[in-house]
C-alpha cells in the first residue's frame, strides 16, 4: 500500500505524515508546485523502482496513487507514468479505462484543476479536507487533520471529481454502471470471473500473497483458486475457534500444493501487545450502518474497538515476518453474495433484504452496504490495519467483472444457497468447508468462559435443515 496527501496548506511539521508512512515504507517524497504540497510515501510492488509524486517534465502536471491498476500494459516500469499518459490522452474519462483498486490525485495546472478518483467500492482510502477557500485530499483522515483542516470526510467509491484550483467549480461524476439484468443460469461465467480476479492480484508481487485461512467460504474460495491456478502464497489460521477437521483438510491441501500453512494457537496471540499495536500505528474509524430506515447510524464500534482488528493485527504481524507482502481479503463476498442473511432471514440487523434477491434488481441496487454500510466499515479495518504493516490489502470478490457476473445470475441461481456461487465454487473445487456458517475473525482467549451463541442462533433446526436443503 502506498500513502499520499494533495494540500493547499503547506505542512509545518512531518506529523502529518507519522501513520501514514506505514503504508509506504520504502520511500518518501515531497514537492510543492505552484504552492501546492505533495507527498507520497510509496509500496514498491511491481516494475522498476519508482518513487512519486509523478511531476511531468513541464511540471504542468503531477499524479499519485495509491493501489494496483491492474490493466497497465506490461510495457510501463511505473504506473503512475501510465495513468499521466491515459489523462493526456482521455482526460477526465481516464479513469473509466481503469481495471484495478486504487485512489488517485491528477493535478493539472494548465487546466487549473485536480482529478481525484476512488475505484468502484472505494477499496482504497480517501479524504477530502476544507477550511475555508483551502482544500486538500489524503489517504488518512487524521493526515488531513493535523493539516488544519476542519471539515473532513471521505470521498464516495465509484466516483471521479474534478475540483478546480480558483474554487469555482466542482464536478462529480460515476465511473462504472452496472448492468442489472439477471438472465444467466449457469455459474461457470462467475467462477472464470473469479479465478481471474484471484490471479491478477498475485500477478505482480516482490513479495508473498497471503491468506486468512478460516473453515469459512469466502478464505477458502481465495485459497482453492490459488491452489487451483498453480499459485505461490501462504497462508495463515488461527486455531482454536475453527472447526478441526475442515482446517485441517484445507491446510492439507495448501500443503500439498508446495504452499506454506502457518497456523497460531489462539493462545500465543498477545492481546495487550496488539491492542497497543492498534492504538499508536491505526487510524481509527468509527463504524457506520445503514438501519432498515435508510439512517446512518453510528454502532460504537471502530477499528479500534473491533476484535477482529485485534486478530488481523496478529495475522499479518505473523504474515509479514514470513516474507509476505499482499494480503488477499474475503471483504465484500457478504455485502455482495449473501447480504447477511438467506431465504428473507437477517442474520445481522444491518442486512438490507435477508438475502433473498428480487427477481428485479431495478430500485434494489445499489442496496446500503455495496458501497457503504459494512461495506466502507469492514474495508476501513482491512486497510488500516494491514497498511500500518507495510502490506497491500486485495480484494477479489470486490472486482468489478465478479460483481458484474453476480448480478447477471438470475434470483432463483442467486436464492438456491446461502452464499449460492462461493458454496457452488467451493464444491467444483472440490475444497472443504463448514457449510452454512459465517466464520470470520473472533477472539476466543477473552471469551473462553462463555458460551458461543451460534450464528443463525434465532433459527430452529427444523428450519435450518429447510433453510440449507
Amino acid at each position: 500500500m502506498c500513502s499520499f496527501v494533495f494540500s493547499t496548506i503547506q505542512p509545518t511539521t512531518t506529523e502529518f505524515n507519522r501513520i501514514m508512512a506505514l503504508r509506504g515504507p520504502d520511500f518518501t517524497q515531497s514537492h510543492v508546485i505552484e504552492g501546492c504540497f505533495f507527498c507520497h510515501n510509496l509500496l514498491s510492488m511491481r516494475g522498476d523502482y519508482v518513487g512519486q509524486p509523478y511531476v511531468a517534465d513541464t511540471e504542468n502536471v503531477v499524479v499519485m496513487f495509491n493501489g494496483e491498476i491492474y490493466n497497465c500494459p506490461e510495457t510501463y516500469s511505473s504506473e503512475a507514468r501510465y495513468l499521466f499518459d491515459l489523462y493526456k490522452d482521455k482526460g477526465a474519462d481516464c479513469f473509466k479505462e481503469l481495471d484495478g483498486e486504487y485512489a488517485i490525485v491528477i493535478v493539472d495546472f494548465c487546466a487549473g484543476v485536480v482529478h481525484v478518483a476512488r475505484d468502484c467500492f472505494g477499496t482504497k482510502p480517501l479524504f477530502f479536507g476544507a477550511r475555508g477557500d483551502e482544500f486538500g485530499f489524503a489517504s488518512y483522515r487524521d493526515a488531513l487533520l493535523v493539516l488544519g483542516f476542519d471539515e473532513v470526510r471521505p470521498l464516495k467509491p465509484n466516483h471521479a471529481v474534478e475540483y478546480s484550483l480558483d474554487r469555482t467549480r466542482i464536478l462529480e461524476r460515476e465511473i462504472y454502471t452496472f448492468n442489472l439484468a439477471q438472465f444467466k443460469t449457469d455459474m461457470t461465467g462467475w467462477f472464470d470471473a473469479f479465478d481471474r480476479a484471484v490471479a491478477k492480484r498475485v500477478k505482480h508481487m516482490k513479495g508473498k500473497a497471503f491468506v486468512g485461512l478460516s473453515s469459512g467460504y469466502d478464505s477458502g474460495a481465495i485459497a482453492a483458486s490459488l491452489i487451483a491456478q498453480g499459485k505461490d502464497f501462504m497462508s495463515v489460521t488461527v486455531e482454536g475457534r475453527e472447526d478441526p477437521e475442515v482446517v485441517e483438510g484445507r491446510l492439507a491441501a495448501v500443503r500439498a500444493s508446495g504452499n506454506e500453512p502457518i497456523t497460531i494457537p489462539d493462545t500465543e496471540l498477545e492481546v495487550e501487545k496488539l491492542r497497543k499495536w492498534l492504538d499508536d500505528n491505526v487510524e481509527d474509524q468509527p463504524y457506520v450502518i445503514v438501519n432498515d430506515s435508510g439512517e446512518r447510524v453510528e454502532v460504537g464500534k471502530s477499528v479500534h474497538k473491533d476484535k477482529a482488528a485485534l486478530i488481523l493485527a496478529g495475522v499479518c504481524e505473523r504474515a509479514k515476518a514470513a516474507g509476505a507482502l499482499v494480503y488477499l481479503s474475503g471483504s465484500g463476498a457478504d455485502e455482495i453474495v449473501s447480504d447477511y442473511g438467506f431465504d428473507g432471514h437477517k442474520f445481522f440487523a444491518h442486512s438490507n433484504f435477508g438475502g433473498k434477491f428480487p427477481n428485479n434488481l431495478l430500485g434494489r441496487f445499489p442496496w446500503a452496504s455495496v458501497f457503504g454500510s459494512t461495506q466502507a466499515a469492514y474495508l476501513a479495518k482491512e486497510e488500516m490495519v494491514a497498511g500500518s504493516f507495510g502490506m497491500e490489502a486485495r480484494y477479489p470478490f470486490l472486482d468489478v467483472e465478479v460483481v458484474q457476473e453476480f448480478l447477471n445470475l438470475k434470483a432463483e441461481v442467486k436464492n438456491r444457497l446461502y452464499k449460492s456461487v462461493i458454496r457452488e465454487y467451493l464444491a467444483h473445487r472440490d475444497f472443504p468447508v463448514k457449510e452454512n456458517v459465517k466464520i470470520g475473525f473472533g477472539f476466543k482467549p477473552q471469551d473462553k468462559d462463555k458460551k458461543k451463541k451460534p450464528f443463525f442462533r434465532f433459527l430452529s433446526k427444523k428450519k435450518l435443515a429447510r433453510l440449507f436443503r
